[in-house]
């Protein structure tokens, strides 16, 4: 450990040793990279879809939950499992999953006062996550599957408009 004296100061400095794990040179190409985290990524596809399906059945039941009792609690509860749902979608082929899943994490972090929430607005958008999940929709989905994302996105924007 190097030290240095400044008067009545005495400042220890520990050793890098990160020099030592890290080479200077040499190691990965970006292109090395990339290809190794997309190869990651094919492994953890393979998975993808048996969690998909786990995570459609806890959709449903937090639905049913929120339906029943729109607390703060089980919103909270609908709303990291969406929010981790579309985390993931995109980068596994389902990017309107993403878009929905960011419209209904926006509506429920804007609307604050659970006596406030549209549950029928939050079903619309678990609705449209069983279709895009059931069907299968890859991509950025046919002319129909992109006017229902919208549609969603508009109703969220009129909803929490009235908040600020």
């Amino acid at each position: 450990m190097a030290e240095e004296n400044h008067g009545n100061v005495k400042i220890e400095r520990p050793p890098n040793r990160l020099a030592e794990k890290v080479p200077k040179t040499g190691g990965k190409t970006v292109q090395q990279a990339v290809a190794d985290a997309d190869r990651a990524i094919q492994r953890l596809s393979k998975d993808y879809d048996r969690h998909l399906a786990d995570d459609m059945v806890a959709l449903e039941n937090y639905m049913a939950a929120v339906k029943k009792a729109p607390t703060t609690a089980n919103l909270k509860t609908l709303f990291r499992l969406v929010h981790n749902i579309r985390g993931q979608a995109a980068t596994f082929g389902f990017p309107l999953i993403t878009e929905v899943g960011r419209s209904l994490c926006l509506y429920l972090l804007e609307t604050e006062d659970e006596s406030e929430v549209n549950v029928a607005l939050i079903e619309q958008h678990v609705n449209a996550l069983r279709v895009i999940y059931r069907e299968k929709i890859e991509g950025q989905g046919d002319r129909l599957s992109r006017e229902v994302v919208d549609a969603l996105m508009k109703a969220v924007e009129t909803q929490t408009s009235r908040h600020q």
